[in-house]
């Protein structure tokens, strides 16, 4: 039990105090908590003692530290720390001390260091989000150096901001910074920065902006006050909130954020008040408008239910909001009820005149205004007012240039600040700024900045000439707005308002009161509370404060007891307002108070202990001892006589040394030590007390602990003050950086912080006679595998890319071994094996075929695989004017992807066009030339995929030589192959400017004399059909065509006959020729065609074509077929080969028992181990595998048939393959030096060709190729950073690759900042920053072991020394390793991207439904992409024809069409469930109907209805409507019974209450008795002076009750000299330019109640008339 009230907590925070050096000074700090307190007062970290020009004392609960004579030196932050035995506080408070001013001496002549202070970097305006620190820096020059002082909007940092949430710091250099810590949307402002020396100033200023962030939407319940206003009318609505920190401000409407707009302002004003205003309401803007006010000690909220009513005649249709661009024209339309009804345009309050802008007509009842040339200070609202004030309103909506407009005017005080925020819709617009036409530029006291779209225009400390007109203009667009500067009147302040004493609580008095609306807040006031004792004439001050509006009055306060009245008023340096005294009077009597105190008590052990207090009063006390309650006991004896009390311990043990005695009664408290002395003996010696350890458990004392857990050995002593000393091993322990050792009472602690695996072994606790001992042992929690995305874990690369294969381990120290294929992978040139802490890698440096596979890391007993698969380049030929398309598929229909081609980035064009279709990326090139060849690339962020595309030419002209010949005669144009051979074999395309034909031309046979002609004839560049002759043929008359047996003959006839239908008769050897399965005819126009199908030797012969009146003959001659060679070469007859390989030599013969013998150089084969002859039909092939160089040389086949012997002959060459003997290592150089890059190659005479990134390298001034015997070497001189990366030397048959690397000249560079780990959520934003020791250095960012390459998410900067990498719109798949390598160095940090954690927003609630009820169960998350599972008693439903689960944006909703009553039960969706009864299906009935109320006014009604079933909907009607909840009005359901709870009945509550559920009703009457009405707040009496106003004031119990003024007997009506006013229970008399005759007896009669003052007046002489009277 917990009686003394618990830990000290500060109860008013000290304020910032300033004295003028040599004066004293005071610092106070108001300090509570039980049980007493121990309060120091530190200064830079040390205890400041009350000695000297110190003075330390204490008044209640407020400490007091008295510094007299004080010094500069004495200027700076002290600390009041209060402690008990339960927790410690603290609070810090400010002594600033000023120079007393010296007389002004001539000042002397300045010397060569004297500099004014001047700004070298001026600060930068800043832009950040909510929750983020933003700081200032700025650079000064100065001798002396100058001192800085920030500000915020004309005020000091430490008059609006805690000391915790900023920090102003200085470096060398001159630099000066200002950093806010976790902005909130108060820290928004002008920030301005003063340097000060004794030789002069300099002042800048910069913005700062605080962006708000999405908030997550909760319900709110308040009560809320109502507020009516009409439509068209103002709405005003202010929130008084004190705190500190300062509080952040929300408003809300309906739970939504109010954004400023248009119609909504929201500001802070003069006063202190957060104020909301709606302009211009309309029926829309009804609903509950909430002040909702945090900061980081908790948050408040206010409420007000505004209902916007409509005015007693509307229009027949309203305007409508419009949306119009710029330069255009808007028309405004409505309708007024009758014709004959006039109207006028306002825009906001500037009525708008008929012109060349403003077009306004009048067509019967409707009203319409036209807008020319629209611009952007036509944005605003306008409205449409009738003669009786009716309004309709319309928002218009100007979008262009300029997004967000100036405001029409803006008012500041002089010395304010005057911000103007302009957001365009564009970045990096040409813009200028304005004032009454002239261009205004940056100064100290104009602030011009641009944030992107943002612009802003800041006057600091503004003065009567910054009046004017300001102008922004972007572009064609312009914006303006009035700014007026009003200077402040200096007038003594207001008297407070609302005085109130509230004494209902006992021995005090609530004293409350409200500042004067109209209290200017631009000066400090101050309230000053008197008191005066009735019959007393002097009145005494008792309190004085700045901001508090109420004040607690006890009886301490007072000397001695009686009654007491008080009063008050309003001070500031121009004067004090007059007092206002508090309408009643209080009685007060001082609390008890101790007059006897008690007192530390020495004893000897075995001695009585006697403490004794006398208080001013009879109270009854408490005692205690080290804060347990005493009893009356055997050892204690507890007595009172009057006011003392007593407090005896018999025969005090040792164990009480040090105890704290305290007594407490009511207001009273005191508190006293006991000492105990040990027993002298004749050796005059003292016997230590025996300190023991009490026994522990075995589990307490041996502790298994793992690494990164705390440890805590803890044990008791039997003595609280013995001493005990810690060992670990033997070594004694000492507190120290994470290891503590404590003592509380008899507990004697040690705790280690983070527990490692050296903090293993034994400790113990010794004391002077006893030891224990603690066994710990630390243990390595079980390694693990951090989860990667399965798609991380399937690799796919091209060749010779590399490839990264990362993952993480739960702790840094656990080894890790890698694995390919169950083959363990060591380091090589090409593989390198990384630890960094818990990220373990493998990278392939540069990937091969062979590198693909299935790769394992294993950490203990715990294993990852990883999928690698290398993709080779994919080749492509394709002729010219060739369509070309290359595709690639990506693994997500949204993945973006980019094409290059030979490294730059490939653009779509009239011929090359890209497209995507689904997760295909394509590139179309629909006429192919020479220069489309090339390297082509697909590139997404994580992969790419390469295509080498050859295009080779497909056409070549033909020219005239000695075998070639080209004829023209007439019409007619020939091709003349003399001597045709196999080479010959093409296509022949003759082409005109419109036309084109083509020949196929095969050439076979032996070789020999071949004539081949193509001819044919044109008319204006056509080719034609009309034949010259009626027939014609590609070949002469008679001609012979010769086949081999097996193969087709062709007779291709090409004539044009008269008709193209002409008819032919074929015949052999004078016989007509049948068509047949061998025979085929064809016809195509007037060409006709004889296939012989499988020609055989019958089928040699005469074939006449006839015609009619023509024909033609061919001579066909069959024979075997001659011998073809086939071989691994494209000439037949010589080929050449590399060793190794193995050698086919092949030929068909025309019999299969042809006999063929194969003769090298003129001598038979025969077959052995290397030599096969092969024989299959009439194939023959020789086989020669292996072959060596002696098997150069010739070939021959020879074959005999009963016709000929052909022979065949082939010659063999063999060559070696060049290939490289020595691998080049990598190269290390230094800039500016030279660089040897050098191989080997297998041959002397092998040629090599050196490339870098796919370009071959050419001799040069720097390039030198060079070669010695097999070497082959490459020289670079004059390196330079450009020249670092990979080099690579090939041959046909072989390439190697080198990597140089070229090091900076010293110095060499030093990374000084690191990268450090960054862990956030998805969608987010993450920067990365490295700061290097110079400006011109080249870095590379690698994620995950894969160079970075910038897109629209991934962004890298240089800006001097610092690089950066930022990583915006984050997602899951972002989380790897970040690494930043320059120059060798290297820096790596850890990304780590969450999930945005899943919340429920809105639960599920238990429901009750009957039988055959669609039952709807809903909740609403956070985040709509979330998948959930809809539970019943545990088991996961489905959906089906009577159950539907479906999901509705952030909703999941569960719908059972029809339930029964199997369907109850426990419902779940994730982690929200319900309970679902259905219930039978009952006939619903009223079983206790409701009944009739007759009360009194002020009282509170309930009704109740009972029905027959449970939790039924219903409803509540008052005669006729229907009644809603509000603050007076509750409604409730408990089972089967419905209340209604009407609060403080009115007269006008009195009628018909109907409750109405589904088929069922009840009603009642309720009749409201009103109270009679009596005087609440009488008249008082008052003075005047004449010619001025006086006010009679008087309230009354009621608004609905007639009064009647009098003057003494004499009725009183309202006039012009006399006005009687009501509102609501106020009813006033107020008397204008009162008159002596006006002095007299003024009454107010309200019912039977009468209420009188006196008026008296007081003339007024004027000066000159009183002058006159004494002369006369």
């Amino acid at each position: 039990m917990d009686v003394f009230g618990g830990a000290p907590r500060v109860l008013g925070y000290p304020r910032p105090v300033l004295v003028k050096c040599g004066t004293d000074a005071v610092l106070k700090c108001q300090i509570g908590g039980d049980p007493q307190l121990d309060v120091i007062w530190e200064r830079k970290n040390e205890s400041i003692l009350p000695e000297g020009r110190y003075h330390i004392t204490q008044d209640g609960k407020v400490y007091s530290l008295y510094i007299s004579g004080v010094t500069m030196e004495d200027a700076g932050q002290y600390i009041c720390r209060a402690k008990n035995n339960i927790g410690e506080t603290y609070a810090a408070a400010t002594l600033k001390v000023e120079e007393e001013l010296q007389q002004t001496q001539p000042a002397p002549p300045p010397q060569q260091n004297e500099v004014k202070p001047h700004f070298l970097i001026k600060p930068l305006s800043l832009r950040v989000d909510r929750g983020e620190d933003a700081a200032f820096s700025c650079k000064l020059s100065g001798e002396p150096l100058p001192q800085v002082v920030w500000e915020k909007d004309g005020k000091q940092l430490n008059e609006i901001y805690e000391s915790s949430h900023y920090h102003v710091g200085q470096q060398d250099g001159g630099w000066f910074q200002l950093k806010i810590f976790r902005t909130r949307a108060p820290d928004g402002g002008v920030y301005m920065c003063k340097a000060i020396n004794k030789y002069g100033e300099a002042m800048t200023g910069a913005v700062l902006l605080v962006e708000p962030i999405p908030e997550q939407r909760e319900g709110s319940k308040t009560n809320a006050k109502k507020f009516t206003v009409t439509e068209g009318k103002h709405a005003k609505f202010r929130c008084y909130v004190t705190g500190k920190p300062k509080p952040e401000i929300v408003w809300k409407k309906d739970g939504e954020n109010i954004v400023p707009g248009r119609r909504f302002l929201i500001f802070e004003d003069r006063e202190g008040y957060y104020t909301l205003k709606v302009l211009y309401c309309k029926q829309q803007d009804t609903g509950l408008y909430i002040c909702a006010a945090s900061n980081a000690l908790g948050n408040t909220l206010s409420a007000v239910q505004l209902s916007v009513k409509g005015p007693p005649v509307r229009f027949k249709r309203a305007l409508l909001d419009a949306e119009v661009r710029e330069r255009d024209v808007a028309v405004l339309e409505c309708e007024v009820p009758e014709e004959s009804i006039s109207t006028a345009w306002y825009l906001e309050d500037q009525r708008l005149q008929p012109g060349h802008k403003y077009n306004m007509e009048q067509k019967g009842t409707r009203r319409r205004l036209t807008i020319q040339n629209i611009g952007a200070d036509d944005d605003g609202v306008y409205l449409c007012e009738m003669p009786d004030g009716g309004k309709t309103i319309a928002e218009l909506a100007v979008k262009g240039t300029i997004v967000k407009k100036l405001p029409r005017r803006l008012e500041v005080m002089e010395g304010e600040n005057a911000a103007f925020f302009v957001e365009v819709e564009q970045d990096d617009m040409d813009i200028c700024w304005f004032k009454d036409g002239l261009q205004l530029q940056e100064t100290h006291q104009t602030i011009i900045k641009s944030f992107g779209k943002t612009h802003i225009l800041v006057f600091v400390n503004t003065s009567y000439q910054d009046s004017g007109t300001i102008t922004f203009m972007a572009g064609r667009s312009t914006t303006s707005s009035k700014l007026r500067v009003k200077t402040a009147r200096h007038c003594p302040p207001i008297c407070p308002v609302s005085v109130q004493m509230n004494t209902d609580c006992l021995n005090g008095a609530i004293l409350s009161w409200s500042a004067s609306p109209n209290l200017q807040n631009s000066t400090k006031s101050v309230y000053v509370l008197e008191r005066q004792e009735v019959g007393s004439q002097e009145w005494q001050r008792c309190l004085t404060t700045e901001t508090a509006t109420s004040a607690e009055v006890l009886g301490d306060s007072v000397p001695c007891e009686g009654d007491y009245r008080f009063r008050i008023c309003c001070v500031n340096k121009y004067g004090r307002s007059g007092h206002v005294e508090f309408p009643k009077v209080v009685h007060l009597a001082p609390g008890p108070k101790i007059k006897t105190p008690l007192k530390n008590a020495v004893v000897t052990e075995g001695e009585d202990a006697v403490f004794s207090i006398e208080l001013s009063a009879n109270l009854i006390g408490t005692w205690f001892l080290n804060s347990q309650q005493l009893q009356d006991s055997g050892r204690f004896s507890i007595t009172q006589s009057k006011n003392q009390h007593t407090l005896r311990i018999h025969q005090v043990p040792n164990v009480y040394d040090g105890a704290e005695i305290t007594f407490i009664a009511t207001g009273v408290r005191d508190s006293a030590t006991l000492q105990i002395k040990g027993q002298e003996f004749s050796m005059s010696c003292f016997a230590a007390p025996e300190e023991k350890f009490l026994p522990m458990s075995e589990m307490d004392t041996k502790k298994t602990t793992e690494v990164g857990n705390p440890i805590v050995l803890y044990c008791e002593v039997s003595h609280p003050t013995a001493n005990v000393q810690w060992f670990k091993d033997g070594q004694e322990l000492h507190v120290e950086e994470g290891l503590n050792i404590q003592s509380d009472g008899s507990m004697r602690r040690i705790v280690i912080q983070s527990a490692e695996y050296f903090h293993s072994g034994v400790y113990t606790c010794q004391s002077n006679n006893d030891i224990l001992s603690f066994n710990v042992i630390v243990e390595a929690p079980p390694v693990s595998f951090k989860e990667i995305m399965q798609e991380e874990r399937q690799k796919s690369a091209m060749e010779l890319d590399p490839v990264v294969l990362t993952c993480e381990l739960s702790r840094p120290d656990e080894p890790a071994y890698w694995f390919k294929d169950g083959v363990a992978v060591l380091q090589s040139d090409n593989i390198t094996i990384q630890s960094e802490g818990t990220m373990k890698r493998l990278i392939i440096r540069s990937a091969a075929l062979p590198d693909a596979g299935m790769y394992t890391c294993q950490a203990g007993d715990q294993t990852m695989s990883f999928s690698v698969n290398i993709k080779d380049d994919i080749h492509m030929e394709r002729y010219v004017s060739e369509e070309v398309v290359l595709n690639c598929e990506l693994s997500r229909s949204n993945g973006e992807a980019h094409w290059f081609k030979d490294g730059l980035k490939l653009q779509e064009s009239e011929n090359v066009r890209l497209s995507a279709e689904g997760p295909y990326r394509r590139v179309t090139i629909f006429c192919a030339s020479k220069l489309d060849s090339g390297e082509y690339v697909c590139d997404t962020v994580g992969d790419s995929i390469f295509f080498q595309l050859i295009i080779m030419e497909s056409e070549v002209d033909i020219e005239e030589n000695d075998i070639l010949k080209l004829e023209d005669e007439g019409i007619y144009r020939r091709l003349v192959i003399l001597c045709a051979t196999i080479d010959d074999s093409a296509e022949y395309v003759c082409e005109t400017a419109d036309d084109s034909v083509t020949f196929w031309v095969k050439v076979e046979g032996n070789p020999g004399l071949w004539y081949c002609f193509f001819f044919f004839y044109s008319a204006d560049d056509t080719f034609s059909t009309e034949p010259p002759v009626k027939l014609s043929c590609s070949k002469e008359t008679g001609s012979i065509t010769e086949s081999f047996a097996g193969e087709p003959v062709v007779l291709e006839l090409e004539c044009e006959l008269s008709t193209a239908n002409g008819v032919v008769n074929w015949y052999k050897n004078g016989s007509p020729i049948k068509e047949n399965e061998r025979f085929c005819f064809e016809e195509e126009g007037a060409f006709r065609t004889l296939v012989i199908l499988c020609a055989e030797l019958q089928d040699s012969g005469e074939y006449i074509l006839d015609a009619k009146d023509d024909s033609i003959s061919f001579h066909v001659t069959v024979q075997e077929p001659s011998v073809k060679i086939i071989g691994n070469s494209g000439d037949p007859d010589y080929q050449e080969m590399v060793t190794g390989d193995d050698l086919i030599l092949a030929c068909e013969v025309s019999r299969a028992n042809a006999p063929v013998t194969w003769l090298f150089n003129d001598k038979p084969l025969v077959p052995d181990e290397r030599t096969h002859i092969e024989s299959s039909g009439t194939l023959r092939k020789l086989t020669l595998s292996n072959i060596l160089l002696s098997d150069s040389g010739k070939y021959i086949t020879c074959f005999v048939n009963s016709w000929l012997c052909n022979t065949k002959l082939l010659h063999l060459h063999t060559e070696a393959q060049v290939l490289f003997t020595k691998r080049m290592e990598a190269v290390m150089a230094e800039e500016f030096g030279e660089a040897v890059l050098e191989t080997e190659v297998s041959l002397e005479s092998g040629e090599v060709q050196w490339m870098r990134q796919g370009v071959v390298i050419q001799p040069g001034p720097r390039h030198k190729l060079t070669q010695n015997a097999c070497k082959r070497i490459l020289a670079i001189t004059n390196l330079s950073l450009s020249d670092r990366g990979t080099y690579r030397c090939e041959t046909l048959h072989d390439r190697t690759q080198v990597k140089l690397n070229v090091e900076r000249k010293w110095p060499r560079i030093v990374i000084r900042k690191g990268l450090m780990d960054i862990e956030t959520f998805e969608r987010e934003t993450a920067s990365f920053e490295v700061e290097v020791s110079h400006a011109d250095v080249e870095g590379v960012w690698q994620k995950d072991g894969l160079r970075v390459k910038p897109n629209n998410n991934w962004r890298v900067s240089c800006n001097g020394r610092v690089h950066g990498l930022t990583l915006s719109n984050l997602t899951l798949e972002d989380t790897g390793s970040i690494v930043f390598s320059a120059e060798g160095l290297r820096t790596t940090a850890r990304l780590v991207v969450k999930e945005t954690p899943v919340t429920i927003i809105k639960k599920l609630s238990d429901v009750r439904f009957e039988e055959e009820s669609a039952v709807i169960l809903e909740c609403e998350l956070s985040r709509p992409n979330v998948d959930v599972r809809w539970l019943k008693n545990g088991l996961e439903l489905k959906s089906s024809k009577t159950l539907r689960i479906y999901s509705m944006g952030r909703k999941r909703c569960l719908q059972i069409l029809e339930c029964n009553i199997s369907d109850s039960g426990l419902y779940t969706c994730e982690r929200a469930c319900c309970l679902l009864e259905t219930l039978r299906k009952c006939t619903l009935a009223i079983k206790t109907s409701l009944e009739d109320l007759w009360i009194k006014e002020d009282q509170n009604a309930v009704f109740m209805c009972e029905l027959s079933l449970e939790d039924m909907p219903g409803e509540w009607y008052k005669d006729g409507s229907r009644i809603r909840p509000t603050s007076t009005i509750k409604t409730r359901t408990e089972g089967t019974k419905h209340f209604l709870l009407i609060c403080n009945v009115k007269p006008e509550d009195s009628g018909e209450i109907k409750f109405v559920s589904k088929q069922v009703e009840s009603i009642a009457y309720l009749e409201v008795e009103e109270l009679p009405v009596s005087i609440v707040r009488p008249l008082r009496d008052r003075t005047a002076l004449e010619k001025h106003r006086v006010i009679l004031e008087c309230t009354v119990s009621s608004t609905n009750c007639d009064v009647t003024w009098y003057k003494g007997d004499q009725e009183l009506e309202s006039t012009e000299h006399m006005e009687i006013i009501q509102e609501g229970c106020y009813h006033k008399l107020v008397i204008h330019q009162v008159a002596l005759e006006d002095e007299g007896t003024f009454s107010i009669e309200v019912g039977e109640h009468t209420s009188t003052a006196k008026l008296m007046v007081e003339g007024v002489y004027g000066v000159n008339s009183t002058a006159d009277y004494i002369y006369k």
